[in-house]
């Protein structure tokens, strides 16, 4: 999956569409303090499972463990041929409702 990449250009001309007295220093000041508390988070990457039922769209991922979800990088449904099904991520939550629902 590739990043949304932006050079420091891009977001000071961002930047001042909103707020266009904001100095090139300033903008540089806060791309930096917002890198510093990126690196305060640890990354974990978890697996889980869940057991599907039939016409059920909407699953939770809610599991009482106490992990806080912020992105799901891949969904995969094992079917009855033991195969595991790789289900498409929506861009733009927009979601798919076929003529079969």
């Amino acid at each position: 999956m590739a990043a949304i990449e932006f050079s420091v250009r891009e977001i000071l001309s961002r930047v001042r569409q909103a707020v266009p007295d904001a100095s090139e220093n300033y903008v540089i000041s806060l791309i930096n303090q917002a890198l510093v508390d990126m690196g305060r988070y640890s990354i974990k990457t978890e697996y889980g499972k869940a057991d599907l039922v039939n016409g059920q769209l909407w699953y939770g991922l809610d599991d009482d463990r106490g992990i806080t979800i912020n992105k799901v990088f891949r969904v995969s449904i094992l079917n009855s041929n033991s195969e595991y099904i790789k289900i498409p991520r929506l861009l733009n939550q927009e979601i798919k409702i076929t003529d079969t629902e």
